[in-house]
């Protein structure tokens, strides 16, 4: 059985430029700097709610926790754009470049996931309406998706509340309501979390700018 092709990705310096390409397993053992894809699907109306995904038990990185609607690696030679093709491999929806609102480049480090991991993370909202059953999640990817509002993942992340009511969707099932508690969270880095939340509530009361 000949061996899987490893997944390259490119290295670059944590202002972006460019320095070499390696296989991302070697990325993430010799931590070097690399670009990923952060996608958060907010709803249109104020108050603001957004779309999280339920990742894999599988997952090389915090497997089974909730978390950004699409998240995913740059390839080599990708440009920042490119990584919306992680909204259709994971949620299983096409969507146009034009209707991705960038909010700039946030540099995120942590070795709680996979390996050494120092990202340049180019993020985007993008604004979407449809039901939780009309997405499409890859169940090899993604094994659901959850609903919740802004402010109450605020209030979650402050230990302000214990607990917040939110929808999940599981593929093949229905939308059912659960209750989401800090720790089924993707750990958040940097108060990461906090800022992204802010500007997706001032995103859905039509404030501009947004920006991480």
């Amino acid at each position: 059985m000949n061996d899987p092709v490893p997944e390259m990705i490119d290295i670059v310096s944590p202002t972006g430029a460019y320095e070499d390409t390696a296989s991302r397993e070697q990325v993430h053992a010799d931590g070097q700097w690399h670009q990923v894809f952060h996608c958060l699907i907010i709803r249109p109306e104020a108050p603001a709610r957004v779309v999280l995904q339920l990742r894999h038990q599988q997952a090389r990185a915090f497997p089974g926790l909730l978390d950004l609607s699409a998240a995913g690696h740059l390839l080599a030679g990708e440009s920042p754009l490119d990584g919306i093709r992680e909204l259709e491999e994971e949620v299983g929806i096409q969507v146009d470049q034009d209707l991705l609102v960038p909010l700039g480049v946030r540099l995120l480090a942590d070795d709680a996931g996979e390996g050494t991991n120092r990202e340049l993370a180019h993020v985007f909202f993008l604004s979407d309406d449809r039901p939780l059953d009309q997405f499409n999640p890859d169940p090899d990817e993604v094994m659901g998706l959850a609903e919740t509002s802004a402010s109450g993942l605020l209030a979650l992340l402050a230990d302000d509340v214990e607990h917040l009511d939110a929808h999940q969707y599981v593929p093949g099932g229905e939308i059912e309501p659960i209750t989401v508690v800090k720790s089924d969270l993707v750990k958040p880095i940097g108060g990461y979390w906090t800022v992204l939340l802010v500007m997706a509530e001032r995103f859905a009361n039509g404030q501009r700018p947004v920006a991480i």
